[in-house]
């Protein structure tokens, strides 16, 4: 069974797989084993549906529910079988329904969570530290590091500018987030492509002191020991909001088992394990604050409101972009710069 999937949630049990106390993916190689399981990396949205647009085939696929339409628009998946998965009655209705189209359920949602600016408290002063602008300034030139991910750029752009239709810019409005980029650009030290194996380590040592990052680096150097002085940003614009789901491969000839794998991921054990060793939220709606190891990371994801990513003044929920091939075009723009 082959799975377009982000590195590190390759399944327990995979040599892939090394954190330790992950659970999630466990009920399926232990039934099946994890021979008959092979892992195509996602680096970012644009690239996952690239892969797809451009003839890979995957039984089981992890993008983001900006990208859910273009793989049931393009004809990549079809709908889940909710009743082949046990677990599905319990997960948030909100998330739930972000994955249906025409009716059926095209993606079953399991991860959530949030994107800002990670920085230093240590090396970055809190008076430039307020929005989304903190790239953009030239006191930290080669302290910062923004992602290699094209829309999210230009969605972190459009906000800075004051465009809160961040995913349906004018043509206008691109120009202008696209100047804007390539005028950020030569602040970067790099953009990183791997959480864990650029960012982290960057952030770690001290190379890096403002980066576009999700909530999990922010519990890593909390835990780390030393603990690292970090700050994740609430933006005066308000941060990024962002859920993905598994898809269903159009052609798959494994439609048993890619239920019986996502259900291994879905199932309540699972999801705590998703939250408690990578400071994500999971779709879970019976997931409790008294399970969540870390209080303040629970606090922090309001564990238990089903309504966590609608507050429209605190956070803006990465959607479906109609320009998107616009976007991309622009991105290239950027990067050639």
């Amino acid at each position: 069974m082959t799975i377009l999937e982000w590195d590190g949630y390759q399944a327990a049990g995979t040599k892939a797989q090394t954190t330790k106390g992950i659970v999630f993916g466990k009920d399926y190689t232990d039934e099946f084993g994890a021979n008959g399981l092979a892992y195509s990396l996602i680096t970012n949205d644009s690239q996952a549906i690239g892969k797809v647009r451009t003839g890979s085939k995957f039984d089981v696929l992890h993008p983001c529910a900006e990208n859910f339409k273009d793989y049931v628009d393009g004809g990549f998946v079809q709908p889940w079988d909710t009743s082949l998965l046990p677990s599905f009655a319990n997960l948030n209705p909100a998330l739930v329904k972000g994955g249906q189209f025409n009716g059926q359920q095209y993606a079953i949602p399991w991860d959530w969570g949030y994107g800002s600016v990670i920085y230093r408290t240590d090396m970055v002063d809190p008076a430039d530290a307020t929005g989304w602008e903190l790239f953009w300034n030239p006191k930290y030139k080669g302290r910062i590091s923004m992602w290699n991910g094209a829309t999210t750029n230009f969605e972190i752009a459009a906000l800075k500018l004051g465009f809160p239709e961040m995913d349906n810019l004018s043509s206008d409005q691109l120009d202008q987030a696209t100047q804007s980029l390539i005028e950020q650009k030569p602040l970067n030290k790099f953009l990183w492509v791997s959480e864990y194996t650029n960012l982290q380590p960057a952030l770690t040592n001290g190379d890096i002191w403002i980066a576009y990052s999700w909530q999990d680096q922010w519990v890593y150097g909390r835990e780390h020991k030393p603990p690292i002085p970090f700050n994740f940003m609430q933006p005066t614009q308000g941060r990024l909001g962002w859920y993905c789901g598994f898809m269903l491969g159009k052609d798959t000839a494994n439609y048993y088992h890619a239920h019986k794998y996502v259900e291994s991921y879905i199932n309540h054990q699972a999801c705590l394990s998703l939250t408690n060793n990578f400071y994500y939220g999971s779709a879970d709606a019976t997931v409790k604050l008294s399970e969540i190891s870390d209080p303040l990371l629970a606090k922090s994801l309001s564990i238990g409101d089903p309504n966590v990513l609608s507050d429209t003044s605190k956070v803006h929920l990465q959607s479906w972009e109609p320009n998107e091939i616009a976007v991309q075009t622009a991105w290239e723009k950027v990067t050639a710069a």
